[in-house]
C-alpha cells in the first residue's frame, strides 16, 4: 500500500508525560492492554530493543512515525524490573512477524494511560470503536479476501495518516502486515484502517488485507484510534 508522506496533521506532541512506575503512591505501573484500559510508550529517541530486558538487541525504536513523522508510540504489552531495580517495558513491534514485540529501558520512554480499544471482526464484518470499555459505535466495513485475508491478532496502530486521496480522510497503518503479499501498490504489505469512496464494498470480504470503512465511519475511528491505540482483530 502507498501511503502520503510528510503529512503532519495528526501528531501526539505534548500529549505525553513520563508516569511514576510501581511503587510511587500517584501513579500505577503500566499493565498489559485489555479492553478498559492500556498503556502506550512514547520513544524519547532510537532506543535499543532487545528480546529480553538487556539481552540480545535486535533493533532499535522509532522517535517518529515512518509517514506522517509524528512522535512514535508504541502499546505496551507488559512490564518487569530485574534485580538490579532498573525497570523494563515489552512493546509491540511494527513488522513481521506479526506479534513481535521486544523490551526497552522504561527510561528511554515517556508512558501513557489510554482507554480507547478497536475491534475488528472479519466474521462479520464491522469495526467497534471502545472506549473505557464501552462500546460507543459499531461500522460496517469491507475485509480482505479468502486469498488475502485481514491477518487476526492483536496488533496497534503505527501511524495515522490525514490524506485527501482515495482512502482517506484517514489511514490508520497498523503495526500487523499482510500473511499473503510482500509487496502491495509500493509497501510493504502494511495493513491499514482507511476510507473508501464507494459503499458498495461494506460487509464484503473483497480487499487485499485491509480494512476499508466509509470516510465518515474512518474519521470517527480516527478521533479514538491515536498511535499506540490497541488493534483487536478477530
Amino acid at each position: 500500500m502507498r501511503l502520503p508522506h510528510r503529512s503532519r496533521t495528526l501528531t501526539a506532541a505534548a500529549l505525553f508525560v513520563t508516569l511514576p512506575f510501581a511503587g510511587s503512591a500517584v501513579a500505577a505501573e503500566p499493565a498489559p492492554p485489555t479492553v478498559a484500559a492500556s498503556w502506550t510508550a512514547r520513544a524519547y529517541y532510537p532506543a535499543p530493543v532487545f528480546k529480553t530486558p538487556a539481552r540480545t538487541k535486535i533493533g532499535a525504536l522509532r522517535a517518529t512515525t515512518k509517514w506522517s513523522e509524528a512522535p512514535a508510540v508504541y502499546l505496551i504489552t507488559g512490564t518487569t524490573v530485574l534485580p538490579d531495580g532498573k525497570r523494563w517495558v515489552r512493546v509491540l513491534l511494527p513488522g513481521r512477524p506479526n506479534g513481535r514485540q521486544g523490551w526497552v529501558a522504561a527510561d528511554a520512554v515517556a508512558t501513557k494511560r489510554i482507554t480507547s480499544w478497536i475491534r475488528v471482526s472479519t466474521r462479520k464484518r464491522t469495526v467497534e470503536v471502545y472506549s473505557g470499555g464501552v462500546l460507543k459505535k459499531r461500522f460496517r466495513a469491507a475485509v480482505g479476501t479468502g486469498g488475502t485475508p485481514t491477518p487476526t491478532g492483536l496488533a496497534a496502530v503505527q501511524d495515522a495518516v490525514a490524506t485527501s486521496g482515495q482512502l482517506g480522510p484517514y489511514i490508520l497503518v497498523l503495526t500487523s502486515h499482510s500473511n499473503v503479499l510482500k509487496t502491495f501498490g509500493g509497501g510493504q504489505g502494511e495493513i491499514a484502517l482507511h476510507g473508501w469512496p464507494s459503499s458498495t464494498v461494506l460487509g464484503k470480504a473483497v480487499s487485499h488485507g485491509c480494512v476499508r470503512m466509509s470516510r465518515s465511519g474512518i474519521a470517527f475511528v480516527a478521533r479514538f484510534a491515536k498511535i499506540g491505540t490497541p488493534v483487536q482483530v478477530v
